[in-house]
């Protein structure tokens, strides 16, 4: 759900990327919000551990093999000045966000999440993936503090829900807050990709009296 220079000769070029990278996003917006299609691996958490695993807007997903890298500098500025020229835009802070993630730069990413909910605060992908970043950012409480604010809104987010049961697994280590998160996604959804993975990690964890080893 979410992509990674040009720029060497002309800010001309870094215009053109973003203008691609922007209708890129739109186009895949509304597929992308049915994660978990964006799926994390657990083994890639910082410290080895696990990772959310459904990001809902923002993004591990790569450039084609064999395409250049990308000045994210460049881009970045590109954008913070598009979202500067457009003050009540929150897609454009939202697709900033997704762009530092996708670039792990986890920290630089929240503050533009929250930008982008100050103005949509009822986005539900935009609130997991800030929960997300926050996890990636070793801040495990937050993450499960916004999870929870999703869904207030709604209840039955599924990457959410997901995401609830790994940080609660590999992050915190509540092994009964993660099983309820599990129940409650399985009550949902007991289709869900990757649900049955988890259920295996929960009863090894259990077994074990701590969390799971990451696959």
């Amino acid at each position: 759900m979410r992509k990674e220079t040009i720029i060497t000769a002309a800010v001309f070029f870094a215009v053109g990327f973003l203008a691609g990278y922007i209708t890129d996003a739109q186009m895949n917006w509304s597929a992308r919000q049915k994660a978990p299609a964006t799926a994390v691996a657990p083994s890639d958490m910082p410290g080895g551990g696990g990772t959310p695993g459904a990001a809902a807007g923002g993004g591990t997903q790569g450039l084609p093999e064999g395409h250049p890298s990308i000045d994210s500098a460049a881009i970045v500025k590109q954008m913070e000045d598009l979202a500067a020229q457009n003050p009540k835009d929150s897609e454009v802070r939202l697709k900033l966000a997704n762009f530092l993630y996708d670039q792990k730069q986890y920290q630089q990413s929240l503050e533009w999440y929250q930008k982008a909910l100050e103005l949509d605060p009822n986005n539900v992908n935009a609130r997991t993936d800030l929960g997300t970043a926050l996890f990636y950012s070793g801040r495990p409480q937050d993450a499960l503090r916004e999870y929870r604010k999703t869904l207030e809104i709604d209840p039955k987010h599924g990457p959410t829900l997901f995401n609830m049961i790994v940080v609660n697994l590999e992050g915190t280590h509540d092994l009964k807050a993660a099983q309820d998160a599990w129940e409650r996604l399985n009550k949902i959804n007991p289709n869900y990709p990757g649900l049955d993975t988890m259920k295996q990690r929960l009863s090894a964890a259990q077994t074990s009296g701590g969390s799971s080893s990451p696959r």
